[in-house]
């Protein structure tokens, strides 16, 4: 396994396990972690669903080799974090969700280092 489909590889696995999971299964206590509410606690739920098919897409990308889709997930991340980060400055929720950006900014720039990596090492090759 390329660094760069590990990293995609773990960061599905961290989307289907600490998003999807808890925002579908637990959603009041995983939103009540972050000062978020849940409402009903339906449109979590379909935060989650969606989170975790946007993972299975990352592991089903690094399982066919689509190696395409990592360099596309990279600026998806750094939007992602964007706009945590602009919720966070506006007011709309608490600053415990700067985890969640900064983890979607450093995951993203994890695999666009794999990337640049791999690619040097198969120029070299």
């Amino acid at each position: 396994m390329t660094r760069a489909q590990l990293s995609v590889y773990m960061y599905g696995f961290y989307l289907i396990g600490a998003i999807s999971i808890p925002f579908v299964f637990f959603p009041h206590f995983a939103l009540g972690l972050f000062d978020i509410s849940a409402g009903d606690g339906m449109w979590v739920r379909f935060v989650g669903i969606f989170a975790g098919i946007v993972g299975a897409f990352n592991v089903s990308a690094v399982l066919t080799r689509t190696e395409i889709m990592f360099g596309w997930t990279v600026p998806a991340r750094y939007v992602t974090a964007t706009f945590m980060c602009t919720m966070v400055a506006l007011g709309k929720v608490g600053l415990p969700l700067l985890i969640f950006a900064a983890l979607d900014a450093l995951t993203a720039s994890i695999t666009w280092i794999a990337i640049k990596a791999d690619a040097e090492e198969k120029a070299a090759a």
